[in-house]
């Protein structure tokens, strides 16, 4: 069994990630900003660090087989340089599909930049490595839960804008079931992940008052109010090539791939599936 470091964790992309791990007999030790992180499993070791802090990283990777990487603002270059000092290592990268939608000129939009440029770091780095590129994920509607909770409404900019939403979870079951047979194994390749069908934000929110048990209010946002509201928690960059991007999306015709079935033997979850095991998150 494999000592294995998660980064991301405590989010949504990674958050079932650690207790698979556990399952299948690793040693797991996590990221975080701060401890106690007290969602986590007991079992699991904590350290405390950041993958812009190069020094951090550096402990944190002590005796550490495989990593399963997020990215950040510069990629992965702090990891990079922490990593030279641990030749052993193995990576699980958790990249993005957006990387290959050249409409977008992904490099130099900070939206996608953070993955082209994790990829090609690692790619420079040498160590073996394996890269996830999942497409957008189920959990993002969450952004949506205090307005929901409190008010019965979802307020969004393009109601039909479509993709085919992966559920966490099963972005989780991939990265153990690499894990678990070692990145050597999967040395080299790259996996596109999606969910099993094209849901819009109009059929988002459909179903999830159909699970939540009452009619929800859907409310178009202008792209002045849209931009308001990213500007308080997001980059003046990424603020500025929302929308552009957002716009390109609903000219594109979103792909479905079938990678989860065929790496899990078993279909990929769907968004209603998703939102009912997530309901109480909306509670």
């Amino acid at each position: 069994m494999s000592r294995i470091l998660v980064t991301g964790a405590t989010g949504n992309a990674a958050r079932h990630l650690p207790g698979k791990l556990l399952a299948a007999g690793h040693s797991v030790r996590v990221l975080v900003h701060r401890t106690p992180a007290t969602e986590l499993d007991r079992r699991i070791e904590t350290v405390t660090g950041d993958l812009t802090d190069a020094a951090s990283l550096r402990a944190a990777l002590d005796g550490i087989n495989q990593v399963f990487l997020l990215t950040v603002a510069d990629g992965a270059a702090a990891f990079v340089e922490a990593a030279a000092a641990h030749p052993g290592l193995r990576v699980l990268l958790l990249s993005s599909k957006a990387v290959v939608n050249t409409e977008f000129d992904g490099f130099e939009n900070p939206i996608y930049r953070k993955h082209v440029l994790a990829e090609r770091q690692l790619a420079e780095l040498g160590l073996p490595t394996a890269v996830l590129r999942p497409g957008g994920l189920a959990s993002n509607a969450l952004r949506w839960a205090p307005a929901i909770r409190e008010h019965g409404r979802v307020q969004a900019l393009f109601p039909e804008l479509a993709a085919p939403l992966l559920d966490p979870e099963d972005l989780a079951a991939v990265a153990a079931l690499i894990l678990n047979a070692g990145v050597d194994a999967h040395r080299g390749a790259t996996h596109t992940l999606t969910g099993p069908e094209v849901v819009t934000v109009t059929d988002q929110v459909e179903i999830l008052g159909e699970v939540l048990g009452r009619p929800l209010e859907f409310v178009r946002l202008t792209e002045e109010e849209a931009l308001a509201a990213l500007a308080r928690t997001q980059s003046p960059e990424f603020v500025r090539d929302y929308i552009p991007v957002q716009r390109r999306y609903l000219t594109l015709t979103p792909t479905v791939h079938g990678t989860v079935a065929e790496l899990l033997g078993r279909p990929a979850r769907t968004f209603r599936q998703w939102a009912y095991a997530n309901a109480f998150r909306f509670a």
